[in-house]
């Protein structure tokens, strides 16, 4: 199935601020994400679902070529933040990521000027890894979601940028691993007035530190609950 896209040209959402947004139709999503299907997955409630799922049921957006339209049509002026997916992934076959259509969309950011960033909770293998690092040179940060902590440090050891979710409980504002990596709690949780377009730390692939999520949303004790059972 060919995924589709929708872009919002100024988002209302106050965690992101009035930046450009856009969301990918839930095939999108690896099977393989522990929040995937009911497994607390922040974008399948509240006010996202609801165009998440007109967008899936393909009610709403289009393809590539409709977003590049939308892109064009939204006249974004050149700098302009992009969170990619607040809602979705990156189109996959199977679990493996579509090396073509990452290049298709690098390259329609890009070309309009944007500063674009994501989140990427496929698996983190030897075939998923390669597109993501040639997206990651080419000015489009992949943040890569991370199942743990250790997974993190690993994936920052490795050069990669890299968040991973704590429990909603966790009080940690910063901390560093026996390994020596740091984790920065993302900032707009610890102090009000901080959004993505504020912040801007996710869009930042060479950052110093791993970017950590306290759980939220209305499945956040299921997340929580899923986290203790999973080694830091």
């Amino acid at each position: 199935m060919i995924p589709r896209f929708k872009l919002t040209a100024r988002s209302s959402n106050r965690k992101t601020g009035p930046i450009a947004t856009t969301m990918s139709s839930a095939e999108t999503c690896p099977d393989t994400c522990p929040f995937n299907k009911g497994g607390g997955c922040y974008a399948a409630g509240g006010p996202t679902a609801i165009h998440w799922g007109r967008l899936t049921r393909r009610e709403t957006g289009g393809d590539w070529m409709a977003l590049v339209h939308e892109i064009r049509d939204a006249k974004l002026k050149p700098g302009t933040l992009l969170r990619h997916n607040v809602a979705g992934d990156l189109p996959h076959d199977g679990g493996k990521i579509r090396a073509d259509i990452l290049r298709t969309l690098t390259g329609i950011f890009l070309d309009a000027g944007l500063i674009p960033f994501t989140y990427t909770h496929h698996k983190q293998d030897g075939f998923n890894l390669p597109p993501i690092r040639d997206a990651i040179k080419a000015g489009f940060t992949i943040n890569l979601s991370c199942d743990s902590e250790t997974q993190a440090s690993e994936r920052y050891r490795d050069g990669l940028p890299a968040v991973c979710v704590v429990p909603s409980t966790d009080q940690r504002r910063s901390w560093t691993d026996q390994d020596g990596v740091r984790f920065q709690t993302c900032p707009a949780q610890l102090k009000d007035g901080i959004t993505c377009q504020t912040c801007q730390l996710c869009t930042k692939a060479d950052r110093a530190c791993v970017v950590a999520f306290r759980s939220h949303g209305t499945s956040h004790k299921r997340i929580d609950k899923r986290l203790a059972s999973v080694a830091p």
